[in-house]
């Protein structure tokens, strides 16, 4: 459907079912063709350039010493992910505002139990950031809150299993609050690459990088250990096992088992371009 903003006078195109209405442009929300008033904003405390320091200063595993020298920015964009704001009281004397993320798909990754703050949130203004891009919400509250509360209730059932009290579970939807995140694009020695900040917190939460020469190197001798180690620890076993020739099919199969056991480190050898995310191992793309 076609959507007129009251504030800043734009024109755009919104999903049918949508509860919540963002303007790209501007940033306001509508619901039931009303300004929303519960919307809530966290400032980015970090600029374009500090974003790109953040990233390229992070070094993760296998990446090259010159890559915060070397690499070239090349685009940033200031996004903002809604959330859902919500005031939880799951026991009597314990209660705090807590969030989930309004979206069903993000638009960059996010690790699925970000740890979101609700402090420093400040009242909502469209002219806040105005060459930024707005989500729209995705999710109604009751399904956001249903995907993203499990960790609030598990820590709130342990916390009363360990002092004998019931869990309340009591929830009320309290509004919208908008979080910045940086999509930052780079080149190094002629390769892009992607890399996603906090612009609240500074939190690097995912990164695409080259494998350094170093990286590749020190993948080869982890493979050759694995592969000699498994090569000793079968023929062992093969003597102990079979004296008459279970020494040479002891080292086959060692060797066999090794080279599985290796093939994901191989893999670093070969490959040239990794992904680190703030809530998993590095792995190659």
């Amino acid at each position: 459907m076609r959507v007129h903003c009251p504030y800043c006078g734009a024109e755009y195109e919104a999903p049918d079912y949508a509860q919540y209405l963002v303007c790209p442009y501007c940033g306001t929300v509508l619901r039931e063709g009303r300004v929303f008033e519960s919307v809530y904003i966290f400032e980015p405390r970090l600029d374009k350039t500090a974003a790109f320091n953040k990233a390229l200063g992070f070094k993760p595993w296998a990446s090259p010493r010159d890559l915060a020298s070397s690499a070239a920015p090349t685009g940033a964009e200031l996004h903002f992910v809604p959330l859902y704001l919500y005031y939880y009281e799951p026991l009597k004397d314990l209660a705090m505002y807590v969030t989930a993320l309004a979206l069903e798909k993000p638009p960059f990754y996010i690790p699925e139990e970000y740890e979101f703050p609700t402090r420093w949130r400040m009242a909502f203004k469209p002219s806040l950031e105005r060459g930024a891009v707005f989500h729209q919400p995705q999710l109604d509250p009751q399904r956001a809150w249903e995907r993203g509360s499990k960790r609030y209730l598990k820590e709130a059932r342990n916390y009363a299993s360990a002092f004998k009290i019931a869990v309340a579970d009591k929830v009320s939807f309290e509004g919208i609050v908008y979080y910045p995140f940086w999509r930052l694009r780079y080149t190094y020695r002629g390769k892009e690459y992607v890399a996603v900040v906090d612009a609240a917190e500074g939190d690097v939460v995912y990164m695409e990088y080259p494998v350094s020469r170093r990286g590749r190197a020190a993948s080869l001798a982890a493979a050759a250990t694995i592969l000699m180690g498994s090569a000793l620890v079968g023929a062992v076993i093969g003597a102990l096992s079979h004296p008459a020739g279970g020494l040479l099919a002891g080292l086959l199969g060692g060797l066999a088992a090794g080279v599985g056991g290796s093939a994901g480190v191989l893999r670093y050898v070969v490959e040239r371009k990794a992904v680190y995310r703030q809530d998993r191992a590095v792995e190659l793309l």
